[in-house]
Order: structure tokens, then C-alpha cells, then sequence
């Protein structure tokens, strides 16, 4: 296991020393040479701590704490930018001159997403310095949370992307607008950069879907699926709300989303109303079921309820909405991404800077959902829509937690779902996947839909 080191700590206290070993210098990158022992937990009040823990829901960019070592501040980080054998990943000033538009478009719309949860925690410096912006194939991830010195301007962010060369025309001239203060939005920013993305599509589209639901152990299965065949979007539903209900549940989500998704499909919108329209779909299912919770006097654990992982995709553009701990993966020839962040206790205590994943996980509770579909006020729900630009051939993966449960996806995409990137059978890794679920795991109904997807767009050394 690899971790990097906010502080130096080339001189480790006994008896530390004898466990991490320090393998780089810049980034500084320890390896724990005993993963199997207990970690040191971190002091989660510490002031460079906070902004990691208050940046949880975008796990895809920034690091997470996981450990401390004492005494001093040292914290150890993981979900860094770091390959399997903690070689640091190139950094944005390196890699850009030999990336594509729409690759550099997608890794600048990432930083401008991260712009203003940054600059709530005080850390937007942090996104100013390419040096401490890893980048692999389609994303960006910060090394390091630097601790703002004076405010920052979105000036400043595009001051420092004008750096980044050569840059083509068009975006050139957003970038310059950007630091002339033609952008006194963020979201006008974000529009201008979606609208660029969306013009340079090079022949990017859904190859193959395909799809599996399976019971597991249970006698039921509360899971619901459904996907357009051309591959315009998808949606997995796991139903909750005891015998039959959670059925019901899932069976009256989908059926509501799938009638609001097939008509967005027939719908020219901007990026940024369709993320709105994909809220407002998850909100109508959420509301008819709880209409009819009310009407038939529902509560507890009776209550008909779902969770929703689904996707919609539009040229190089992927939009995604997620209530629950159903869960989208991106996966690429480089890495598996988890793109949600699951509405659960644990994530919530995580984001408040109470505790970390690594102490909560191994308590009773921690995954009690903290939203989902119909069992809680219509004004509560807050579903997360995320948007991302796919400049290369990747899989989508939605499933239900029966599949996801005890990171069996980022412990087997590898040897079941990279193959399908040079040519593999997606009907058959898919069979072959929900068979190894069973043999692993099998405690609760598994289901997916995958997408394949592809860009005509030739690969580059840089890709």
C-alpha cells in the first residue's frame, strides 16, 4: 500500500520507521510495508485535515486521510494520484502538450467543478499549480490541499491555464475571457467549456449494452433495471420497504424514470439544463412514491423506497444522478473510477469532518442510507448530478449494492472488464461477472448496466 505524506518525514519516529518506508521524494509517497496491522488514526480537528474530510463528496478528484503519523502532523493520504506501484501520475504541465482537445477540455471542466467547493474550504490555490494536478486519461486528481493564503479569483485560475501549451483557438479564447473577467459566473465558465466539448465530438458513441439482474440468495429480487438499446441512457433501482414492497418500489421508479429519460433523449438542452431535468426526473419517481407512502400509511422500514444510479450520455458528454448507494463506475484502460458517492452515514460523517472511512467502516450502522426514494419530505432529497467529458474508449457500469458491496468492483475489473476495451464479448464478461458475485458475495440481489463505449478519435502516445 502506498499513501502520500503531507509533511517530510525521511526521518520517521520509532517504531513507525520500521513500518513505512519512504519510495518518493516529490511527491513524497511512503509504502506501509505492514497493511494488514492497524493504522495510526488521524486527528481529524487538525486544520490541514479539514478541507480532505469537507471535500468527500469529490472523492474522483481529492485525496482522502487516512492515517497519522505521530507525533507531528504527517498525514497519510489515500485515493491519491498514485499508480499501483506508487509511481506518482504525470501532472497536468507535462501531459497537456500531448493530449487531445477534448481531453484537455474534459481535464479543465473538472477543475472548474472544484471550483467552489475549494474555495468554501479555503484550499482554491490548490488548483492553480499544475504541478499538483495529477492526470490519467480522462481525469484529474490534486495532489496535495493547500490552505489559501488571501482569497483567490476565478481570475487567477484562468491565468494559470494559460500556461498550459499549445491550446487550440477556440479554447484559447475562452481561457483568455476567463482571465479578462468575462466570466463573472462560474456556470457561464462551465456552459462555455461544455458547449466546446460538445462541438469537438469525434465520432463518439455507444458501442454495445448489456445488462443482468439476479436475486443472489434472497428469495425476491427487489432490483429494477432499464436502458435505451442505442445506449442514450440507463437506470438500476434497488427497492427497499419489506416483503414485496421494495419491488413495488423499484418497479414504479423505473417505470417514472424511464418515461422522463426517453423524452430528454428527443430534447436538444444544454448541459446544464439537462442535469437540471435529470434532478427533477429523480424527484417526480421520489414524489409518487411518496405520495403513495402517505395514502397508504407507510412508515419505517414499511415505507416504499429505492435507491437510483443512472446515466444519460449525449456525444463525448456522460451525465449521471444518483440517490442512494447504487452506484456508476467509469472504467478505462488505466483505472476503475467510482464517480457517486453513496448517501450513507458514513459518507455524511466523513464530509463533516467527524470521523474517517477507515475508523467509521468497521462500525455497525455506517451504512444506513441517509436518502433515497420516497421515505423522506419531497423538499429533502438531494440528488447528485455529475457531468464528464469521455475522450477515450471506456466502460459505464451502474449496479445496485449487490455487486459493489466489499469493493468487488475495484478488485476484479481488471481480469473481467478491461478485456472488453481491445475487443472482448460484453454479453459474455457480464454473465462471467455476475457468477464470480455470487461465488464472492450473493448476500443481496446483484444488478448492472454496461455501457461500451467508443470514440473514432485516433490514440496518441498521450492518451
Amino acid at each position: 500500500m502506498y499513501y502520500l505524506a503531507t509533511e517530510a518525514c525521511q526521518r520517521l519516529p520509532a517504531p513507525l520507521a520500521g513500518r513505512y518506508t519512504v519510495v518518493n521524494r516529490s511527491p513524497l509517497v511512503v509504502r506501509d510495508l505492514y497493511p494488514e496491522r492497524e493504522s495510526p488514526p488521524p486527528d481529524v480537528t487538525l486544520d490541514t485535515a479539514q478541507p480532505y474530510q469537507r471535500l468527500n463528496p469529490w472523492r474522483w478528484a481529492i485525496p482522502e486521510v487516512h492515517a497519522q503519523i505521530t507525533p507531528g502532523r504527517c498525514l497519510l493520504l489515500d485515493n491519491a494520484p498514485l499508480e499501483e506501484d506508487g509511481a506518482p501520475w504525470p501532472t497536468l504541465g507535462h501531459s497537456w502538450p500531448m493530449a487531445q482537445t477534448l481531453r484537455q477540455l474534459g481535464w479543465l471542466l473538472q477543475l472548474a467543478k472544484l471550483w467552489e467547493p475549494c474555495c468554501r474550504q479555503k484550499v482554491a490555490s490548490s488548483l492553480l499549480a499544475s504541478a499538483n494536478i495529477g492526470v490519467q486519461g480522462w481525469q484529474v486528481r490534486l495532489f496535495y490541499l493547500t490552505h489559501d493564503r488571501a482569497p483567490v479569483s476565478l481570475q487567477a485560475l484562468g491565468a494559470s491555464w494559460l500556461a498550459l501549451t499549445p491550446m487550440a483557438d477556440e479554447l484559447c479564447a475562452v481561457v483568455q475571457a476567463l482571465t479578462t473577467g468575462k466570466f463573472d459566473r462560474l456556470d457561464a465558465l462551465v456552459a462555455a467549456l461544455e458547449a466546446l466539448a460538445a462541438q469537438t465530438n469525434t465520432g463518439c458513441r455507444v458501442q454495445a449494452v448489456t445488462s443482468a439482474t439476479h436475486p443472489g440468495r434472497r428469495e425476491l429480487n427487489e432490483d429494477c433495471l432499464a436502458y435505451d438499446p442505442q445506449g442514450r441512457f440507463a437506470v438500476v433501482c434497488d427497492g427497499m420497504g419489506g416483503h414485496e414492497g421494495g419491488k413495488l418500489a423499484s418497479l414504479l421508479a423505473i417505470s417514472s424514470l424511464q418515461q422522463d429519460f426517453a423524452c430528454l433523449s428527443d430534447q436538444a438542452l444544454p448541459p446544464s439544463e439537462l442535469r437540471a431535468q435529470l434532478a427533477n426526473a429523480a424527484q417526480r419517481a421520489h414524489q409518487r412514491l411518496w405520495r403513495l407512502n402517505q395514502r397508504q400509511g407507510r412508515s419505517g422500514r414499511r415505507q416504499l423506497g429505492t435507491t437510483v444510479a443512472a446515466c444519460f450520455l449525449r456525444g463525448p458528454l456522460l451525465h449521471t444522478v444518483h440517490v442512494g448507494d447504487s452506484r456508476v463506475y467509469l472504467i478505462d484502460r488505466r483505472h476503475c473510477q467510482q464517480l457517486s458517492v453513496d448517501d450513507d452515514v458514513l459518507n455524511l460523517e466523513v464530509s463533516l469532518a467527524r470521523t474517517t472511512r477507515q475508523v467509521l467502516h468497521r462500525e455497525f450502522g455506517s451504512g444506513q442510507l441517509t436518502q433515497a426514494l420516497g421515505v423522506i419530505p419531497p423538499n429533502n432529497l438531494k440528488p447528485t448530478t455529475q457531468s464528464f467529458v469521455l475522450p477515450e474508449d471506456c466502460l459505464v457500469l451502474l449496479c445496485s449494492d449487490g455487486l459493489s458491496d466489499g469493493d468487488f468492483v475495484e478488485r476484479h475489473w481488471r481480469e473481467t472488464l478491461l478485456p472488453l476495451l481491445d475487443g472482448g464479448n460484453l454479453e459474455a464478461a457480464g454473465a462471467a461477472l455476475v457468477e464470480m458475485a455470487l461465488l464472492e458475495l450473493g448476500h443481496d440481489n446483484i444488478s448492472f448496466v454496461m455501457l461500451q463505449y467508443a470514440t473514432a478519435a485516433p490514440r496518441s502516445d498521450g492518451d
